[in-house]
């Protein structure tokens, strides 16, 4: 229950749900959940710290110990069904709840195209997803994927929502500044050195520039902006909970990323009448953006394109204005209580 997007939305989707029914969440590894959830949630984890398995032998034994655990959690709490995101949690969720003769729904937040699997867990994978109720994916790419070894009504796409906490802080009389933001975790896969260094490039006058997030790359990050001369424009926010101030306030939403499961920032932003720029990377970038109609879509790693679409915005205040109008117009079909709803539908089908 970190900071994250498949976070943002199992947090979402537990503080909606939790109106109608008791909720607990399970997570693997204790922690101190990152977004605000629901008094009446209740939280259960199944140990303190992870075990980095040696072998195959202390894998098996470690992941036996965890579905032990939530077989426990399970019993204890009289759970009627499981939800389950990540691929990891989705097998042990499917061993543990398909034992008790517990419904299972999981959802895979990730490219397998691109994060994939070593071969125990691809085995693991395959043994197990066929035997969920319902696998929910982010798009056709994903779905494409996984009908070839689960049933294919048993693969449905559902969008992720946007968090209620997070809608209910949009203002719109608030005045926007000459700022460009990036949301998401600072990796290779997001890619934000080709924003810095577009930026650098671009060198427009009084504009900045902040990246939202925390990772392993963030130091490297920092020294690039002093070797490109823009660290007196670039800031690093880390992880933050008021990210709704700079929706609120900055002008230009710039995404770089190589590959998504659904650009959860994304249409964050555009649900703030943000005027957006998204690599068209897979997947989820083309399902949300009509170029040039609610935003502008990019190749991924083209820096020169980057640049041109940032001038554009920058030098034209009419435009940004009109691209966050229909970008809105688009997001709105992402607010929790119409997402979460598909949801239910699937929930009332199996309790």
């Amino acid at each position: 229950m970190n900071s994250g997007g498949a976070e943002r939305v199992v947090t979402t989707l537990a503080n909606y749900f939790a109106l109608q029914y008791n909720v607990t969440i399970i997570t693997i590894v204790n922690t101190t959940p990152f977004y605000t959830l629901n008094k009446e949630i209740t939280l259960k984890s199944c140990v303190n710290e992870i075990n980095n398995s040696k072998n195959l032998v202390s894998a098996l034994k470690n992941n036996t110990k965890l579905i032990k655990t939530i077989k426990k959690h399970l019993k204890s709490e009289n759970i009627d069904l499981v939800l389950s995101f990540m691929t990891t949690s989705n097998v042990l969720s499917l061993i543990a709840s398909r034992s008790l003769k517990i419904p299972c729904i999981i959802s895979e937040r990730s490219n397998p195209y691109i994060y994939t699997n070593n071969s125990f867990w691809d085995k693991l994978v395959k043994y197990t997803y066929p035997k969920a109720n319902f696998l929910v994916v982010q798009s056709n790419l994903i779905k494409n994927y996984y009908q070839t070894f689960v049933k294919s009504n048993k693969v449905l796409i559902l969008s992720n929502p946007i968090s209620e906490t997070l809608s209910s802080q949009k203002n719109i009389s608030k005045k926007r500044t000459p700022t460009i933001i990036n949301v998401g975790r600072l990796d290779s896969n997001k890619a934000q050195d080709v924003l810095l260094k577009a930026f650098a490039s671009i060198n427009k006058k009084d504009w900045k520039l902040v990246l939202i997030g925390d990772g392993e790359l963030r130091k490297d990050y920092e020294k690039l902006t002093k070797k490109l001369h823009i660290a007196n424009k670039v800031i690093f926010t880390g992880n933050i909970n008021d990210v709704q101030n700079y929706y609120n306030t900055a002008s230009i939403f710039a995404f770089t990323s190589k590959s998504e499961g659904f650009p959860n920032a994304l249409i964050e932003a555009m649900y703030f009448e943000m005027a957006c720029i998204s690599t068209d990377c897979p997947t989820g970038p083309s399902d949300i953006i009509e170029n040039t109609k609610n935003g502008f879509l990019i190749e991924v790693n083209n820096q020169s394109q980057l640049e041109s679409r940032l001038i554009e915005l920058i030098d034209n205040n009419t435009l940004r204005d009109s691209l966050g109008k229909e970008a809105f117009k688009t997001a709105k079909a992402y607010e929790v209580s119409q997402v979460a709803e598909k949801w239910n539908e699937l929930i009332i089908k199996l309790i």
